[in-house]
């Protein structure tokens, strides 16, 4: 009996496989049409592979063709892919990436060239020839480069430099197999759905990114319909890595409510719909095969040098900024239907439905225009709840009258419908900016150079203390800064303090703890080396009544990126229910920025929440200062919220200006600006309940200056004073400092 793997050696199966694979590769590619315009992929393919592959290559492409119909339309593919087979019989070249894309590149503009000659090919299609030749050139360039690792054997071991031919001939992969279907389903959809989840269940967020990214291009090239679908598989990807401890069902399920999210967003688009189900049967295939394992025997990543960080920020900011077009065109299509509503007219649509059939027309329009015109002048601009009377002798009035009140009733249906259509593309478009700041914000962090080496010396640091992380990350940002992540059960507590002076010993440079935040059933701690500034904070309250809690809430927090955060959130009257709704503005904002989201963006999305939380009119205030610890700037961010006074040097600043509340309208644009700090500079966030005959006696106190709790303390209990002990409204003072902190060398 022959044995399986002494087979697989076997030369002539080897060779018998590589013809068969060379002939059904090409009958796929030549099949495959990126933005509806065929593409010369069996060419390449041909350039890149043996002169017996290239010929089993051009045997599949036009078995392909002539199935499909194909075969005279498509005489100039063929006649390429000919002369790539004949010119390496006779130039008898060794074969490399350069020379398989010269070969490609020049078979297909000579095979342009001879039909163009012929009369067969002509006009603007030469530009098309033109930029179809550079493709193939470089598919063949990174498909020889590919086939060259894959005769190494396996497990592939990648290295820098084949990340660009990878990522090109997986996205080709992927958009070729979107021309395949079962039923509506292309295979296209199903491999990316396997291929997203496997990669954030091998690599963590960045594989699941990265493949996120790669596999969305690859569907929106293929067919621009499922971009809906397409723009959230990076975030899939992201939130599906960070659950790669976990189980796979828990991943697959992350997966697929993006994807639900995604018809939703796209109005339940058919070709988004059937992308979901194909991503649906590509993670029960994640589920039911060893996907880790499949990956770990396919291919490994060389531990030595750096990641793919530079490509998938360009990838993720050129994914966001295509999204960002798509939204720009639907808001001025959308803004354009709403000022050309079709709107009957009520008194034309009349004459014509009733008293064009009338015996007394003439009697009414020819003898009695004048007047007939002004009373259905009248009618047409009558309520719909007022009576309507007909035009004095009209002798169907119950016909005119009713007519004019059918009329009404279409057009205010009209008006309500086109009403709630505008506020389901105001909630769309808002979504859809959050995605592009989600988008971009990834591809700024994947910028980031992770230091493995550190990132193992950590680790062993904390498993000699015996504290229990699961995993951690060093990264380092382009102002060299490092960045410490650690993961952990969210059961376990972390010593944040005790940890930072562990590494900071461990690691001979000051690190500062950025705070601890939880998600689901993990937590993660934040430290950062320190910037050249410090702030310090400080807070006092007093609410209108004593038997009830605060309506105000206030929070101070760090960021990964270096930036300390002052929030006070005023909800809407007093009380416990004003305290829940600022409570659910600040740690929804704060979760949010925390996981790396622009404060735009966080405000946007919580503003989202807050409309949509119940059926009652429920809002609250935000007001946000973002100061940098790198340069001491700080950057305000005011929606609804109170007075907000700086001290600079001897200068006193009052910022304050009338912007809506979170949770009034779907699009919530804050007052923003941005000051230069230095240190000994102070800050006062304060709500709306100080009244504004207390202004110059904050003032005076800042330029006192003093301890930031008494400073706090002290106009607080003047508030309270000046209302006799009630006061009109819930009172927050939030006092910062900027001081001096030590630099990290």
């Amino acid at each position: 009996m022959i044995e399986w793997k002494s087979l697989c050696e076997d030369p002539r199966v080897k060779g018998a496989a590589k013809i068969a694979a060379s002939a059904v590769g090409a009958g796929i590619l030549s099949l495959a049409e990126f933005g509806g315009y065929p593409v010369p992929l069996n060419t390449a393919l041909a350039a890149a592979v043996s002169p017996a592959c290239g010929i089993a290559a051009l045997a599949g492409t036009a078995g392909a063709y002539a199935l499909t119909g194909l075969l005279t339309r498509q005489l100039v593919y063929l006649c390429g892919m000919a002369f790539v087979i004949i010119l390496r019989w006779l130039l008898n070249v060794r074969l490399s990436p350069r020379t398989a894309a010269l070969l490609a590149a020049g078979s297909n503009l000579l095979s342009a060239v001879i039909f163009a000659l012929a009369g067969m090919t002509g006009g603007m299609e030469w530009i098309l020839w033109g930029i179809g030749s550079l493709f193939a050139g470089g598919l063949a360039f990174c498909l020889r480069q590919v086939i060259l690792r894959f005769e190494s054997g396996l497990p592939l071991r990648l290295h820098e430099g084949d990340a660009l031919s990878f990522s090109v001939c997986y996205v080709v992969l992927a958009g070729a197999l979107c021309s395949l279907r079962l039923l509506t389903v292309s295979f296209g959809e199903i491999l990316a759905g396997f291929v997203v989840l496997t990669a954030a269940k091998r690599y963590r967020m960045t594989g699941g990114v990265i493949c996120g990214t790669l596999s969305a291009f690859a569907l929106v090239l293929a067919n621009g319909a499922t971009a809906g679908y397409a723009a959230l598989l990076p975030a899939a990807g992201f939130a599906a890595g960070c659950l790669a401890g976990r189980s796979s069902v828990l991943s697959l399920l992350v997966f697929q409510i993006s994807g639900v999210l995604s018809m939703a967003l796209s109005g339940w688009n058919a070709q988004v719909a059937n992308a979901f189900i194909g991503g649906v049967i590509g993670g029960l295939g994640f589920l039911l095969m060893p996907a880790v394992q499949i990956a770990d025997a396919f291919l490994q990543w060389n531990d030595s040098g750096a990641d793919l960080a530079a490509l998938t920020g360009v990838r993720l900011d050129f994914l966001s900024d295509s999204i960002a077009g798509v939204r720009g065109s639907a808001e001025r299509i959308a803004n354009m239907m709403v000022k050309n509503l079709p709107l009957s007219g009520q008194a034309e649509t009349v004459r014509e439905t009733v008293c064009s059939k009338c015996i007394s027309r003439a009697m009414c329009w020819d003898k009695g225009d004048a007047e007939t015109r002004e009373c259905f002048r009248r009618l047409s601009a009558a309520d719909l709840s007022e009576t309507l009377r007909a035009p004095f002798g009209c002798v169907q009035p119950d016909r005119v009258t009713q007519a004019f009140s059918r009329i009404k009733r279409q057009n205010a249906v009209t008006r309500t419908l086109a009403a709630r259509l505008r506020e389901s593309q105001k909630m769309l478009f808002t979504q859809m900016r959050i995605t592009e700041s989600l988008l971009h914000g990834a591809g700024a962090q994947s910028r980031r150079s992770y230091q493995r080496e550190l990132t193992r010396y950590v680790s062993d640091v904390l498993a000699k203390f015996k504290i229990p992380v699961q995993a951690a990350a060093v990264s380092t940002g382009e102002n060299q800064r490092m960045l410490i992540e650690l993961y952990a059960p969210s059961d376990v507590p972390l010593d944040a303090v005790l940890i930072a002076d562990l590494l900071s010993d461990a690691l001979q440079r000051p690190l500062q703890s950025c705070g601890t935040d939880k998600a689901g059933d993990e937590q993660r701690l934040i430290l950062r080396s320190a910037g050249g500034f410090d702030v310090a904070s400080a807070a006092a309250q007093c609410a209108v009544h004593e038997d009830e809690p605060c309506g105000d809430c206030w929070e101070t927090f760090s960021d990964g990126d270096g930036a300390y955060y002052l929030a006070v959130s005023d909800g809407m009257g007093s009380g416990r229910k004003a305290a829940v709704d600022a409570k659910i503005v600040l740690s929804d904002f704060r979760q949010l920025v925390q996981s790396g989201m622009d404060c735009r963006a966080a405000a946007d999305m919580v503003n989202s929440i807050m409309l949509t939380k119940s059926g009652e009119e429920r809002f609250a205030t935000l007001d946000v200062a973002k100061i940098s610890t790198d340069t001491a700037s700080v950057t305000l961010y005011k929606y609804g919220a109170g007075p907000t006074f700086i001290r600079h040097g001897d200068q006193i600043t009052l910022c304050q200006a009338a912007t809506n509340p979170i949770g009034i309208l779907p699009n919530a644009e804050p007052y923003t600006t941005v000051l230069k700090l230095d240190r000994g500079d102070m800050l006062f966030l304060l709500s709306d309940g100080l009244d504004d005959a207390l202004f110059p006696y904050v003032r005076q106190k800042l330029r006192q200056g003093g301890d930031l709790q008494t400073l706090a303390h002290t106009v607080c209990a003047k508030a309270q004073r000046e209302s006799k002990g009630a006061p009109r409204d819930d009172v927050t003072v939030l006092a910062a400092a900027i001081t001096a902190a030590e630099v990290d060398e």
